[in-house]
């Protein structure tokens, strides 16, 4: 088959009958991996055209000729030659070279060499002001804006961080682009190295409030103000920026709005009082994020706060009262139960797992584990404190000890991994990873509203 393509490609001129002949071609580069006798369902991968990719005895010739036409290609050809092997993840570096280099002359290919660089993770420092370019450029389809957010954000370019925001705020006005939006954003918001933009995204969103750009400026600012991991620089500057920007009616209501649309409730306690703010588009906004946020107004909540009641009778009253699964689920991140637990088997696992938790204690145990975490420790979740004979210590639980290494996880939900050999001394603390006193400054109807959240859980 491989010899008999070939063959056709070496006298075969026209355009569109070439094209299902190369396509063939890169779609033999690889067969299917002998099976092994595991399940179909845990498969390593499911992008296909194949589940497990294997090379066979032509694989080699195959790359060395569809290189060979892609050195000489015109350029309409060479992008289809490119996409094809990226389609069928071909390692091919010197044939992103190729696109970008031809890019480079050509405007129209701009898109597909984006489209490739965002799928390799491969980025020369030529490229960035060629992606720059296509991120600006109002014409450029919604997939590569998505794959030029996904590359500028991690770029320290001085022209990435406008090009991204351009990016985004176009993929707002694409129609059909929800696919693409949802991943422009998550690439943005997420990425690392958001941290490293903090001074200018708080500048832009300072200056340009009420413009598409610094409605994603204020939504990073207020992502970043929030950000457990990374540097706390980036978060401290990021609150500061907030406080300074709250006594700007605009800036006000960008900062109410990125919030709202985030879902992120780092900034609840202003919204509340922004409820009766005297600038009137202040407080509409207030309240109309009020909804998703799931924030009370002022005096509504009549309950004690938990402080300000005995343990018992703080287990009591919590037990017994009756909360709302919305409000709850915004005091699991409120309270920073998003920090070390996880409710979803999707995410990365740290603490106990809490999607199921209300199947295996009653209300009243949930309550007393949270308002008084050393009174019982989950099996398999003892504080492990490690001192290695390097000096190193280590503190989280044990996840794994079999063989002759050990694994722990802290409580950052970072794994840490050393022989046992290496072990100068090792303790178990009376003590629980979940500190004391995290629900001592909500009320009786937040922290029932959080039982009733974790309740809810095990019913979807």
């Amino acid at each position: 088959v491989v010899d008999g393509l070939l063959v056709r490609l070496k006298s075969e001129n026209i355009p569109e009958k070439r094209r299902p002949l190369l396509s063939t071609l890169a779609r033999l580069y690889h067969k299917e991996a002998d099976w092994k006798g595991d399940s179909w369902g845990t498969r390593p991968d499911t992008r296909g055209p194949y589940y497990e990719l294997a090379t066979w005895e032509e694989s080699g010739r195959i790359l060395e000729n569809l290189k060979a036409i892609l050195k000489d290609a015109p350029a309409e050809e060479a992008a289809f030659i490119i996409t094809k092997l990226n389609k069928n993840r071909i390692p091919a570096n010197d044939a992103l070279d190729r696109i970008i280099d031809l890019a480079l002359k050509d405007d129209k290919l701009i898109p597909v060499a984006i489209k490739q660089i965002a799928a390799s993770g491969a980025v020369s420092a030529k490229a960035i002001p060629l992606v720059v370019k296509g991120a600006n450029d109002p014409k450029t389809p919604a997939d590569a804006l998505a794959g030029a957010v996904k590359i500028l954000v991690n770029s320290d370019d001085k022209g990435s961080l406008p090009a991204v925001l351009k990016a985004l705020a176009q993929l707002d006005k694409t129609k059909g682009a929800g696919k693409q939006q949802t991943a422009a954003k998550d690439h943005f918001f997420k990425a690392a190295k958001l941290e490293n933009h903090h001074l200018a995204l708080e500048k832009m969103a300072a200056e340009m409030p009420g413009s598409p750009e610094g409605k994603y400026a204020a939504m990073a600012v207020v992502t970043l103000a929030s950000r457990k991991g990374g540097s706390p620089e980036s978060r401290e500057m990021s609150l500061k920026a907030i406080d300074k920007g709250w006594s700007d009616p605009k800036q006000k209501v960008a900062f109410i709005n990125a919030a709202r649309d985030l879902r992120n409730p780092v900034i609840n306690d202003r919204i509340r009082i922004a409820f009766s703010d005297p600038d009137q588009a202040v407080a509409k906004v207030a309240k109309d994020a009020a909804g998703r946020l799931k924030i009370q107004a002022p005096g509504a909540d009549k309950t004690p706060k938990i402080a300000t009641l005995k343990p018992e009778e703080a287990l009591k009253k919590v037990t017994a009262h009756k909360g709302e699964v919305a409000l709850g689920q915004a005091i699991f991140a409120r309270a920073t139960c998003n920090a070390c637990h996880t409710v979803s088997q999707g995410e990365k696992q740290k603490g106990p797992y809490l999607g199921n938790i209300a199947e295996t204690y009653r209300r009243n145990e949930l309550v007393e584990a949270i308002l008084v975490p050393n009174k019982t420790i989950a099996q398999g979740f003892a504080t492990t404190v490690f001192s290695l004979k390097d000096g190193k210590s280590f503190v989280g639980f044990v996840t794994d000890e079999a063989g002759v290494s050990v694994s722990i996880r802290d409580i950052s939900s970072a794994e840490h991994t050393f022989k046992k050999s290496a072990i100068k001394e090792r303790s178990t603390l009376p003590t629980s990873l979940m500190p004391p006193g995290l629900l001592s400054g909500f009320t009786v109807h937040e922290a029932a509203s959080l039982l009733d959240y974790l309740e809810s859980l095990v019913k979807k």
